[in-house]
């Protein structure tokens, strides 16, 4: 037992230093923002743009984004909106957030452009759109 105890305690302390710093490691993940209106069958898309993420992962394609970087995204985007003099009441705005590369992305937002096209909406590039990280 004397011997067993300072092995595994060597083993666990190694195993807490080489697994943290992954947990706080941050990475670049892709995303653009859409707005759309039903009622005035509109979308507003953001081009792709580089927001700062955690380095956690569930997917190949995405990395994990948490809800106040969503939200930031989102209110963001409403106010430049609103300073177009549109009527933010009437669109739902919603952040595609932490894709792991540019490409992903790309593909990601011209899959939503075509199926708002599909769907009769009028697609408008918010190429003056930037995000404050």
């Amino acid at each position: 037992m004397k011997e067993i105890c300072p092995k595994l305690i060597l083993v666990l302390v190694l195993a807490v230093v080489f697994s943290a710093p992954s947990c706080w490691a941050k990475d670049n993940g892709y995303c653009y923002i859409v707005g759309y209106s039903m009622q005035a069958k509109t979308a507003y898309i953001t081009p792709v743009f580089v927001a700062t993420v955690s380095g956690a992962t569930y997917s190949e394609e995405e990395f994990v984004a948490d809800v106040v970087l969503i939200r930031k995204m989102e209110n963001q985007f409403q106010n430049y909106l609103a300073g177009q003099g549109i009527n933010t009441a009437d669109f739902v705005v919603s952040a595609r957030v932490a894709y792991r590369s540019q490409a992903i992305a790309g593909i990601r937002l011209a899959d939503e452009k075509k199926d708002f096209t599909g769907r009769g909406y009028s697609i408008k590039d918010a190429d003056k759109f930037i995000f404050k990280d």
